[in-house]
């Protein structure tokens, strides 16, 4: 059995290097990625330019689509419901965030400062649902995320929320046949929440206040091709949906693969809050020796995936791997990811 840890935020490109410490990577896990084998794969897909973790992900489960379907899957994994030969519509993610005002764009953040309560979130859904509804549309909760089932199937190319993160909005909203409908919806919503008592209130406090919803992930449900993973290791919805829609390869070698989503760096990444980047490396650290030790397999090696922007550089690494010294590259010609 094989052991993939995929890595998300790991990768940087050379302007960042000038910002970061010396020996921000722990220096035995610095050792391991000098001293592994190494791939590059190129994974450059708008749709996830900025979080290509997103997009090797939905390649290594055959999802398909570009943008592939998540939110569909999602809804599945969060229901506990066997969408499997249902005629299931589409289905979007659709999820309030703050947008912040900066000259001469507009930054799509997280509402974290602080997150909404739970009334206050249902105060806000209750607004944009019925917003919804006068459009001809149902908006959903589950898990904590948001849903928009549309009366029939858009077509729009979006971005993925982790993907526009800290990133100018206006080259990554929805554009497609139904774009319009989209903006009648939005432009509905932001209108009723402003004049909320939740944003009045959390305005008045000094608090990000909710004033955009972030429409991506969208597509049918349908069953996926089988799959190389036995074993999933995420908090995510949307991989969670898409290992139960693959069925797993047949056992050999004793069991199939298992796939780990490690998400510790993404959120200083794209941040660019490069002390807490570097202090994430200490608990992947801690998470590849404890792979490495407690391996049912001992005789196969971890994959280690590790992604920035718009690509994924592969590691292969055994306990031996620091052993090879004549096998090395420099830390920054492990983590650099290539100028588009």
């Amino acid at each position: 059995m094989s052991h993939v840890l995929v890595v998300s935020g790991g990768l940087l490109v050379e302007p960042d290097w000038g910002e970061l410490a010396p020996g921000c990577v722990p220096d035995r896990l610095a050792r391991r990625l000098t001293r592994s084998r190494r791939d590059w794969q190129s994974l450059d897909a708008p749709w996830s330019d900025g979080a290509a973790h997103l997009a090797w992900l939905a390649r290594a489960f055959g999802v398909p689509g570009d943008p592939p379907a998540c939110a569909a899957f999602a809804w599945q994994a969060a229901q506990g419901t066997d969408l499997s030969g249902a005629q299931a519509g589409d289905v979007w993610f659709c999820e309030p965030v703050h947008l912040s005002l900066e000259p001469e764009r507009t930054v799509l953040v997280p509402i974290d400062a602080p997150p909404l309560t739970e009334q206050e979130a249902h105060e806000l859904f209750d607004a944009a649902a019925a917003s919804a509804r006068d459009l001809g549309a149902q908006l959903r909760r589950a898990g904590g995320r948001w849903y928009l089932f549309p009366q029939a199937a858009w077509e729009l190319r979006t971005t993925a929320l982790q993907a526009a993160l800290g990133a100018s909005i206006e080259a990554r909203l929805p554009q497609g046949r139904n774009a319009a409908q989209w903006r009648r919806l939005m432009n509905e919503v932001q209108m009723s929440w402003h004049a909320s008592r939740v944003n009045r209130e959390r305005e008045e406090r000094g608090q990000q206040v909710a004033n955009g919803l972030w429409l991506h992930g969208g597509g049918a449900w349908c069953a996926l091709d089988r799959s190389r993973f036995a074993r999933i290791h995420s908090d995510d919805p949307v991989v969670l949906g898409w290992h139960q829609a693959a069925a797993p390869a047949p056992q050999r070698q004793g069991g199939s693969d298992a796939l780990s989503v490690w998400t510790g760096l993404f959120e200083p990444y794209w941040r660019r809050d490069w002390s807490a980047w570097a202090a994430a490396w200490a608990d992947l650290d801690s998470t590849v020796e404890t792979l490495l030790e407690h391996r049912p397999d001992a005789g196969r090696p971890l994959e280690l995936v590790i992604c920035g922007r718009r690509g994924a550089a592969r590691f292969v690494i055994d306990r031996g791997t620091s052993l090879l010294p004549w096998r090395r590259r420099s830390l920054r010609e492990c983590l650099l990811e290539p100028s588009p």
